[in-house]
């Protein structure tokens, strides 16, 4: 997104929200670090000016995550008879259905919609009569990187708070700053959350060294499964109902196994294949440098960024390995297929 274009945007978003009076702020399903960081510092933001809104998740907090200050603000629940007179924000995803069973009918009732993320793609903006602003940008680290040049458009004082939620946000999105998505404009408003308050050691103890014992044990089974194809680029770890139940985990515990398979030295792009439910297959994707997982996800009718992106499709977890070590095989070397 052209800078000028990007500033401008912003301008209009910051009128969206000075004129708005209640507001239902919501992120995509199974919401990560990003996703939350950037509802909770909105939500830090509207309330100290005085704005009524909603921070709606349809899923459970994620343990991992719930040290982050305001986690009490998130709810699940949306008024019966809502009116249509609310503007709806959605974060972290571009598309409707992302925030699960409500994200439709919300964004169909809402008065106006404002749309930040950072993934590949285009919002559904186009063609709405209503006031729609879409600001997507894949050059940002984070969402919540978005929100915080929001937030100065606003010229709101940034909160000890909010500072904590959007590091928050950042550190996790950028794998401990870790990630191609990792660049010198990271560190520097990085240093600038840190001088607001954030303090990175507590966040990265949280986000990284505090895991529940259910979470070491179901890692411990999926790494029995570690398999490698195409002479070691590829990599696949899968999870199965059966492991779950063993160990007592949640889906929302898996979210960096996927890293694991990823760091073997031959891997290029790797996969974690899920089956929470029987017949409900969860796949993650990750690559290191020249594959774009985002595109081969979209063959699933999923989405993402260059270097990590996923899907959730219904069938049977052996067929849809299948199929994914069969696409991935089109993008890797074929001198190395096995």
């Amino acid at each position: 997104m052209k800078k000028v274009e990007f500033k401008n945007q912003l301008k209009a978003a910051s009128e969206l929200i000075k004129n708005g009076d209640f507001f239902i702020v919501t992120a995509h399903e199974r919401p990560d670090g990003d996703a939350l960081g950037s509802m909770l510092a909105l939500g830090h933001g509207l309330k100290e000016v005085g704005k009524e809104f909603i921070l709606y998740s349809g899923d459970e907090l994620p343990k991992g995550l719930s040290f982050m200050p305001g986690t009490s603000m998130l709810t699940s629940n949306i008024p019966e008879k809502l009116t249509n007179d609310f503007v709806l924000v959605l974060l972290d995803c571009h598309e409707p259905e992302r925030p699960g069973d409500m994200g439709q009918e919300l964004f169909k009732k809402a008065a106006s919609v404002l749309i930040l993320d950072h993934h590949l793609g285009e919002g559904p903006c186009d063609g709405e009569e209503r006031t729609c602003i879409s600001i997507i940008d894949p050059s940002k680290c984070a969402t919540a990187q978005i929100c915080f040049e929001l937030f100065k458009e606003l010229s709101w004082p940034i909160s000890k708070e909010m500072a904590s939620c959007i590091y928050t946000a950042v550190l996790t999105d950028t794998g401990g700053f870790r990630y191609s998505n990792t660049k010198e404009d990271t560190f520097e408003l990085a240093k600038e959350l840190v001088r607001l308050g954030a303090n990175p050691y507590e966040i990265a103890l949280s986000c990284f060294e505090t895991k529940p014992l259910s979470k070491l044990k179901l890692l411990g089974l999926a790494l029995e499964t570690l398999e490698v194809h195409f002479n070691g680029l590829l990599s696949i770890m899968t999870l199965t109902p059966q492991m779950f139940e063993l160990c007592g985990s949640k889906e929302s515990e898996t979210d960096d196994f996927v890293s694991y398979a990823r760091a073997v030295d031959t891997v290029e792009v790797a996969a974690l294949i899920k089956e929470t439910k029987p017949g409900l297959v969860s796949v993650s994707l990750r690559s290191k440098r020249f594959v774009n997982v985002a595109e081969m996800a979209s063959h699933f009718g999923g989405g993402g960024h260059f270097n990590a992106a996923g899907f959730k499709v219904e069938g049977n977890p052996k067929e849809i390995k299948r199929q994914v070590i069969a696409l991935a095989g089109t993008y890797l070397n074929k001198d190395s297929y096995e």
